[in-house]
């Protein structure tokens, strides 16, 4: 009997066998199963990925004595048919050679007669792309509604030259490259069954070299068998597929570091005269580049490949740069398309091995190297100076914690507190000197009237304070935006009470009801900058907002909210974000540079375009700018009227 090739001797038979589509064979078992097949489905996909094995097997399947079934039994008569080729019902057509209008018309002509032996009619068209233009219009409408008893299965390797009109029809299923564990799975079948001797470095490096082909690593086996009598090794592969050897790329890869431009010609010369191609001597190369700055990039690479274990390409990878790795791929890669046109390959794979070792290419690498390790540099010396920065800040918040736990200036406000502080305190000893000739009930008596004093005296005091406060400046005339009212509340700035009211903020909106709900939204839309615990200076983004707020009619709805919330009498401005800004640093220079712990700081008058002096009545008062009302009535004359009133 002649000899069968290994892929043709192990073709899967079922789909139990096919390796790599479970996500396709586990759809085909349920749809047989439960009689749920399609009339036409486009398989496509790599070459060798088993979409012939697959459409032969559904087809046993479909005809096999035990249907419905998952799984064709192999053993009945009709299943051995078509595993031997011998049933008239399950027709092969090559696409390729038959692609002829004509053939299919005697397709379409013969569908409708039943099947001979079998359920089914089962047409496999390979490479179905391959169908001329009138070809594919002919099959149109038999592969819409084809008859009953009939399959088409139409297989790809180039999906996208198929007609949509087809795709339509069909139920498409893609095959991806079978992966390596699945590969080496049946690999070692048929090594085990076949009795063949191979190191398991060999598998692997078969199964590399079939990229996914199922198909192309049994049919690399079957020749590297004919090859040697002897146990099958890796050297044995490359002889086969004409590669190079690890020990090859790395003399070559070495040289080149070395710029031993000698050296790696020889190394050239050699792969040559033993008949290697330089194509593959270049795509060898750039392969081995790849590896170098894979392993460079991830230490801890999890892939058994050979290489990555071997020390002499781990101490050479360590040499070298990811700069100088891209360089060197870059310039194979380049000429590698060049060689696409030339006659004479090795000219151009000894002229990138020169190129790679050139004194000026080396030059510019290292030049690379280098702003990569000042980059590197430059970040190091940032995360130690952001990291000095921290430790200052720190220190600094711990001087001003320092600076404030000293004696300061107190405000009316802080005067009240200690004034309540010291009458506590001598009350507190009148108390106790009581409690020496009293029964306990008077000094429970005395605790209980404490308790219920103190809160109500405290606050009262500071009210007191505020409304002095308020007494005091409520009574200057002050311009709308005018800096004496800043000056005022910054020389008197009450810190405790700003971080009392900016704690109760946007509480306000849930104090007041729906009426007054959109005044409230325009106090909490600003942020509080400023207080001396009567007067506030609020920051808004936009001059047009604050103008607004501004308005006499405004601001005292606003005035009224605030004033209810935090029960007592208060004055209020509104500042652009700008503005203020100015103002508190100039405020902030000033303070530092007084002589004295008392002098009031004056701060420079309020100047900007778009900020309005706004009246005491709304009636004379417009939200439009005067230089733009002015030329409108330059162009137009008396006919220009403003209206007044307030703006939403």
């Amino acid at each position: 009997m002649a000899y069968q090739a290994l892929y043709r001797t192990y073709r899967p038979k079922d789909f139990d066998e096919v390796a790599g589509q479970s996500h396709i064979t586990k759809t085909f078992k349920n749809a047989l199963v439960n009689n749920k097949l399609s009339h036409a489905y486009l398989f496509s996909g790599p070459r060798g990925t088993g979409k012939t094995s697959v459409a032969k097997i559904i087809a046993k399947a479909v005809n096999c004595e035990h249907a419905p079934t998952s799984n064709p039994c192999n053993t009945c008569s009709v299943c051995e048919a078509i595993n031997k080729n011998a049933m008239n019902d399950v027709i092969e057509i090559d696409a390729a050679s038959n692609n002829g209008v004509d053939e299919i018309r005697e397709i379409r002509d013969k569908v409708k007669y039943l099947p001979g032996i079998g359920n089914y009619k089962v047409y496999i068209i390979d490479e179905v792309h391959m169908l001329s233009t009138g070809a594919f219009n002919a099959l149109l409408k038999t592969l819409e509604e084809p008859p009953k008893h009939v399959i088409f299965i139409l297989a790809t390797t180039e999906p996208h030259k198929v007609p949509s009109t087809i795709h339509s029809r069909c139920q498409r299923f893609d095959f991806r490259g079978v992966d390596k564990k699945s590969m080496i799975d049946h690999l070692n079948h048929i090594i085990d069954a076949e009795g063949i001797a191979i190191n398991e470095d060999a598998i692997k490096l078969i199964c590399d070299s079939a990229e996914g082909g199922m198909r192309d690593a049994v049919s690399l086996l079957d020749q590297v068998v004919s090859y040697t009598e002897d146990e099958i090794n890796v050297d044995d592969i490359h002889a086969i597929r004409g590669s190079l050897s690890q020990d090859s790329l790395l003399d070559i890869a070495e040289a080149v570091f070395q710029q031993d431009v000698v050296k790696a010609l020889a190394s050239v010369e050699k792969l040559s005269d033993e008949g290697k191609e330089s194509q593959n001597i270049m795509t060898d190369l750039i392969g081995f580049y790849r590896d170098a700055l894979l392993l460079k990039s991830i230490k801890n690479i999890d892939d058994d490949k050979a290489i990555f274990k071997q020390e002499r390409f781990i101490s050479l990878v360590e040499k070298l740069s990811n700069a100088k790795l891209f360089k060197y791929m870059d310039i194979l890669n380049d000429i590698r398309q060049t060689m696409r046109y030339a006659q004479k390959g090795k000219l151009y794979v000894e002229l990138a091995l020169i190129k790679m070792s050139d004194q000026e290419i080396q030059s510019s690498v290292k030049y690379q190297e280098d702003i990569d390790d000042l980059h590197q540099t430059v970040d190091d010396l940032s995360a130690k100076l952001h990291a000095l920065e921290n430790d200052i800040l720190t220190l600094s918040e711990e001087g001003v914690a320092k600076q404030e736990a000293q004696p300061k200036e107190k405000t009316p406000a802080d005067q009240a507190f200690d004034d309540y502080e010291a009458k506590s305190k001598s009350t507190e000893q009148t108390s106790k000197d009581t409690a020496l000739t009293s029964e306990d009930s008077a000094s429970d008596a005395s605790e209980g009237q404490d308790d219920s004093v103190k809160p109500e005296s405290l606050e009262n005091e500071v009210l007191n304070a505020y409304q002095k406060l308020y007494n005091k400046y409520s009574q200057k005339s002050y311009k709308t935006f005018d800096i004496q009212y800043v000056e005022d509340v910054l020389n008197t700035g009450d810190r405790g009470a700003r971080i009392d009211m900016v704690k109760k903020w946007y509480d306000i909106e849930r104090f007041v009801d729906a009426s007054e709900l959109k005044y409230a939204k325009m106090i909490t839309d600003g942020k509080l900058v400023a207080t001396n615990g009567t007067m506030i200076i609020v920051e808004y983004e936009t001059p047009t907002i604050c103008n607004r707020l501004m308005k006499p009619q405004i601001k005292s709805q606003l005035l009224s909210v605030l004033e209810r919330f935090f029960e007592r009498k208060m004055m209020f401005l509104a500042l652009p974000e700008d503005v203020w800004a100015k103002i508190q640093t100039e405020f902030v220079e000033k303070h530092r540079k007084r002589k004295e712990p008392n002098d009031k700081i004056k701060l420079t008058p309020i100047e900007h375009s778009r900020l309005i002096e706004i009246p005491d009545s709304d009636e004379s008062y417009d939200d439009l700018d005067n230089q733009s009302v002015k030329k409108a009535q330059d162009l137009f004359g008396d006919i220009v009227k403003v209206k007044k009133g307030e703006t939403s």
